[in-house]
C-alpha cells in the first residue's frame, strides 16, 4: 500500500479510535456524575421522609402520652365521668322520689316505698353489669348498709369494719367519707378499693371512684362508682380510637399500634387493616423486614428495645392504601416508638416508591444524555474525521508527491538519463531533503563515472 492511502487509513483509524475513547470517558463520566446526584438525592430524600416521619409519630406519641397520664388524674376521671355517674343516681333518685309521691299521696307507707325502691334500684346494672347502685345510710360514727346489690350479706349491717378502712389516701372508712362528704355538699365523690363483680363472681379489691348522693327526707345515700380498671379500658380504647382516627398525606398516612410482646406483638390497632386488630402477628407474610428477612412487628419491637430513646427505623414492603383500595405490597420505612407505660410501639410509615420512582426518572434523563451525546459525538466525529482524512490526504499528497518525483528521477539516473535535471527539493530540511540530497550526489556520481567511462573508450 501506498504511503498516501496508508497515512489517510491511519490518520482515520487513530482519529476514530481517539473519538471513541473520548465519548466513552464522557459517557463514563456523566453516569458516574448521575448516579452519584442519584444516590445523594435518594440519601436526602429519604432522611427527609424520616424527619418528617419522626415528628409525626412524636405527635401521635404525645397524644398517648397526655391521655395516659388523665388515668391517674382522680380529677379528671370525676370530670370525665361526671355526667354518666350524675345518670345513674338520677335514675335511682327517680325511682325514690316516685314511690315517694305514693307516700305523700297515703297510696303507700312508708315502710312498703322503701322496700320497693330498695328492691327496684337493686336490679338496676350499667357498665356491662360492673356498675350498679348501693344505699347506705347516714347514722354516726359509722352508718348501716341498707341495700347493696352485689354483697347482699352487708344488708342492714353497721358498716364499721377495718376492712373498710380504704379510702385511698386516707385510709378512712369509706362509707364514714360517704357521710362526710354528703355532710355539707348534696354530693361528692370518694376514691377506694371495691371487690369486683364479674360472670364467674367477685374479684379482689379493686380501685374504684364512686359519686355518692344525699337523699336527705330517707337519710339515704346513694352511690356508684366507676372501677379504675374500666375506666382505664375506656380511656385507651379512646386513645386508640383518636389514635386510629389521624391521618395525614390526604389519607394515605396514618398510624398504627402493636404491643412490645415477644417473639410476636399483638396489634393493639390498624386502621387500614382492622382484621389485625387483637391478632398475634406471626404470619410468615410479615417477614419481610428488608435487608433481614425477618417478621417485620418483631423487628419493631427489637428496634425500640436496643435504642436508647426507644425508637428507630425499619423499612419493608406493605400494601399501598389508595382511593380504590391497596395496592401490592410496595417498599416503606416505618419510624416507631415505645410507649413504655402502656407496651405499645406507635409507628408510621411513608412508601418511598415515589422516591425511587424519582430516581428511575433521573436514570431515565440520564440515559437519554448518554444517548444524545453519543448521537452528537457520532455526528461531530463523522463530520470531523471527513475533515481530518480530507487534511491527511493533502499532507499525505505532499509527502508522497516528492517522494514520487524523487523516485522517477533515481530511476532514470539508474539507466544514465536525467543527469542534468535540477532537483529542487534539496533545499528541504526534512528528510525528503536528505533524500533529494542523496538523490543529487548519486546523480553527480553517475555523471563522473559515465565520463571516466567515455574517456577510456
Amino acid at each position: 500500500m501506498r504511503i498516501k492511502p496508508k497515512v489517510t487509513l491511519f490518520s482515520s483509524i487513530f482519529l476514530s479510535l481517539v473519538v471513541v475513547l473520548l465519548t466513552s470517558l464522557s459517557v463514563w463520566k456523566i453516569q458516574q456524575q448521575g448516579e452519584e446526584r442519584n444516590a445523594a438525592y435518594r440519601a436526602e430524600a429519604i432522611a427527609g421522609v424520616k424527619e418528617h416521619l419522626k415528628d409525626l409519630v412524636d405527635v401521635a406519641y404525645e397524644t398517648v402520652d397526655r391521655q395516659y397520664a388523665s388515668l391517674a388524674d382522680v380529677e379528671y376521671l370525676k370530670r370525665y365521668y361526671e355526667q354518666r355517674l350524675h345518670n345513674i343516681l338520677n335514675t335511682g333518685e327517680t325511682i325514690i322520689n316516685r314511690y315517694k309521691r305514693q307516700v305523700e299521696a297515703g297510696t303507700m307507707s312508708l315502710q312498703e316505698a322503701k322496700n320497693r325502691a330498695k328492691a327496684e334500684i337493686k336490679e338496676l346494672r350499667f357498665d356491662g353489669g360492673t356498675g350498679y347502685i348501693w344505699i347506705n345510710d347516714t347514722r354516726r360514727p359509722y352508718p348501716y348498709m341498707v341495700m347493696h346489690p352485689t354483697v347482699p350479706s352487708l344488708d342492714g349491717k353497721e358498716l364499721s369494719s377495718t376492712d373498710y378502712n380504704n379510702a385511698l389516701g386516707r385510709r378512712k372508712n369509706l362509707f364514714v367519707a360517704f357521710v362526710d362528704v354528703t355532710t355539707n355538699s348534696p354530693d361528692g365523690y370518694v376514691d377506694y378499693l371495691w371487690p369486683k363483680p364479674t360472670p364467674t363472681g367477685l374479684t379482689e379489691e379493686e380501685p374504684k371512684l364512686s359519686y355518692v348522693r344525699r337523699y336527705q327526707d330517707w337519710d339515704w345515700i346513694l352511690g356508684t362508682g366507676i372501677y379504675l380498671d374500666d375506666a382505664k379500658a375506656e380511656i385507651k380504647d379512646r386513645i386508640i380510637e383518636s389514635v386510629k382516627s389521624m391521618r395525614y398525606a390526604k389519607g394515605t398516612g396514618y398510624f398504627w399500634i402493636n404491643d412490645d410482646t415477644l417473639p410476636y406483638p399483638t396489634m393493639v390497632m390498624h386502621p387500614t387493616v382492622p382484621s389485625l386488630d387483637g391478632k398475634v402477628l406471626d404470619n410468615p407474610d410479615y417477614e419481610n423486614a428488608l435487608g433481614s428477612k425477618k417478621n417485620l412487628f418483631t423487628a419493631f419491637v427489637e428496634t425500640t428495645a436496643e435504642s436508647p430513646d426507644k425508637d428507630g427505623f425499619v423499612d419493608y414492603l406493605w400494601p399501598k392504601p389508595t382511593p380504590n383500595g391497596l395496592t401490592e405490597e410496595t417498599d416503606k420505612i416505618s419510624y416507631v416508638r415505645l410507649h413504655e407505660p402502656l407496651g405499645w410501639i406507635i409507628g408510621s410509615g411513608a412508601y418511598i416508591d415515589n422516591i425511587d420512582a424519582q430516581v428511575a426518572e433521573n436514570r431515565k434523563k440520564i440515559d437519554e444524555q448518554v444517548r444524545g451525546l453519543i448521537i452528537s459525538s457520532a455526528l461531530a466525529s463523522f463530520l470531523f474525521i471527513l475533515i481530518a482524512i480530507g487534511l491527511s490526504y493533502v499532507f499525505a499528497d505532499s509527502l508522497a508527491k516528492p517522494i514520487q518525483k524523487l523516485t522517477h528521477l533515481a530511476n532514470e539516473i539508474s539507466h544514465g538519463k536525467g543527469l542534468d535535471d535540477k532537483i529542487d527539493d534539496v533545499k528541504r530540511n526534512d528528510e525528503i531533503g536528505e533524500l533529494a540530497k542523496s538523490i543529487d550526489r548519486l546523480k553527480t556520481s553517475v555523471r563522473i563515472l559515465m565520463e571516466r567511462a567515455r574517456l577510456r573508450k
